[in-house]
């Protein structure tokens, strides 16, 4: 059984999944542009996952998102611990994202991921996300996907 559990962004556990977030993106890209580091008083909402007492998976939620209405938050530093993949854990951490958003009364969210990950690509499509036009800081990145969703 998967417990959500909502965190401050400076949660151990949470800062550990996006310290391995990180180390897989720059395994899975041999030339990473630099990931924008997360302004901690940005981060309106942070989520992770337990199985088992032991934590999983993680997302956050972050607004403003700049060159976007203030309606617009943008969702980063999806992770799910490769152990725990296929079991429907990142969609359930996604639903929780995007109700915290919706608590927030924010209309839309904007995210990106890489065309390496199209287990990310696949979650998002297939939680009604759609392609948009790379935004700043990704315009110019070859490898990024952006992604809209309106709430």
């Amino acid at each position: 059984m998967v417990a959500l559990e909502r965190v401050e962004w400076a949660d151990p556990d949470l800062q550990r999944l996006v310290a391995a977030q990180k180390a897989e993106i720059d395994a899975r890209y041999e030339e990473t542009d630099e990931v924008p580091e997360v302004d901690p008083t940005t981060v309106k909402g942070a989520v992770v996952a337990r199985v088992d007492e032991l934590v999983v998976a993680s997302g956050i939620l972050t607004h403003p998102v700049p060159s976007f209405a203030e309606n617009t938050a943008e969702l980063g530093r999806m992770f799910v611990d490769p152990e725990y993949r296929r079991r429907g854990i990142a969609k359930e951490l996604l639903r929780e994202l995007e109700a915290i958003a919706v608590e927030l009364k924010l209309e839309q969210l904007v995210l990106e991921t890489g065309i390496k990950q199209p287990e990310a690509i696949g979650l998002y499509t297939s939680e009604g996300y759609r392609i948009i036009d790379n935004y700043p800081p990704y315009e110019d990145s070859p490898d990024s996907r952006c992604f809209a969703k309106a709430l």
